[in-house]
């Protein structure tokens, strides 16, 4: 959350000691009747909000999302944003964007992320992921320009460069996605993903043994990935077995799914990569591995 906006104190009324010369005094009830007659800011239509409140708000929304209650947690942003200013939370948008992502209303979420970057312009994640939304729409340059958008403001980001490179390829430009999936693998070369791509795209170019390089990389770290998630597993299975409490139980069979839908990715990653390895091996001439 942004750092909110600091106005100055509407009750601080700076009041110029009186002039000498009036014979008369005021009543408390002529005084609280000016006083009630005063327009403050921050009163009538909440034009100041309350962000402690939203970022509290925000946080239990985010957790019920987590826990695959979209629409629990849309009711909550709602919520949060009564008590935004008045032209509504730009974070708050953005997690809305996610939450009807998690419900497959696509063209709600791009609205979301839409009404996120009018509050914002350079924010960078409604960006992404609106590239995103609007790639699997079809809706190619338009995607390209939200992720170089957001790559201007985070130009770091490894995922912005893999997402910006899937778009080229599908719009048939393998060289430049090859660009952009190199630029990922150098942010973070543990980046499975854009290896794969990278592998793809070399393979696509003709360039075999630089694709067989990238590719068995990937293959190498997808198996290490589901030999981490297995391990994982087993230790969690090993904790249930030592859980005292419900609550004990409940956190260790969290940790039991989340380990098995990791180890699941894990596994479809090392497939993937060890299809595209083979395809480069048949190319080159080399015999597929017993």
């Amino acid at each position: 959350m942004r750092e909110p906006i600091l106005a100055s104190d509407p009750l601080s009324l700076d009041v110029p000691p009186a002039l000498g010369g009036g014979d008369e005094e005021e009543s408390v009830d002529d005084i609280l009747a000016e006083l009630n007659a005063i327009q403050l800011d921050g009163v009538e239509g909440n034009p100041l909000g309350d962000p402690d409140k939203v970022v509290a708000l925000m946080h239990e929304a985010n957790a019920l999302i987590s826990a695959g209650q979209p629409d629990a947690a849309l009711a909550m942003y709602g919520e949060a944003l009564k008590f935004a200013e008045k032209e509504g939370d730009a974070d708050v948008f953005f997690n809305m964007g996610i939450a009807y992502k998690a419900k497959g209303e696509i063209d709600k979420a791009v609205a979301e992320y839409r009404r996120a970057l009018e509050l914002v312009p350079d924010y960078a994640e409604a960006h992404n992921n609106l590239g995103n939304l609007l790639k699997d729409q079809k809706k190619y340059d338009e995607a390209i320009h939200h992720f170089e958008a957001s790559i201007k403001v985070f130009p770091d980001n490894p995922s912005t460069h893999n997402n910006l490179g899937t778009v080229h390829a599908m719009k048939g430009n393998v060289n430049k996605a090859a660009v952009y999936f190199a630029k990922a693998v150098s942010l973070k070369p543990t980046y499975v993903d854009a290896r794969q791509n990278l592998g793809a795209a070399y393979m696509q170019q003709g360039r075999l043994d630089a694709a067989e390089k990238e590719l068995g990389e990937a293959v190498k770290m997808a198996m290490g990935g589901m030999a981490y998630e297995e391990q994982r597993l087993a230790a969690a299975q090993a904790a249930l077995a030592k859980a005292n409490t419900p609550e004990e139980q409940n956190v260790v069979r969290d940790e039991i799914s989340a380990a098995q839908q990791a180890g699941k990715t894990a596994a479809q990653k090392y497939q993937r990569g060890m299809g595209l390895l083979q395809s480069v091996r048949v190319r080159r001439g080399v015999p597929p591995a017993p």
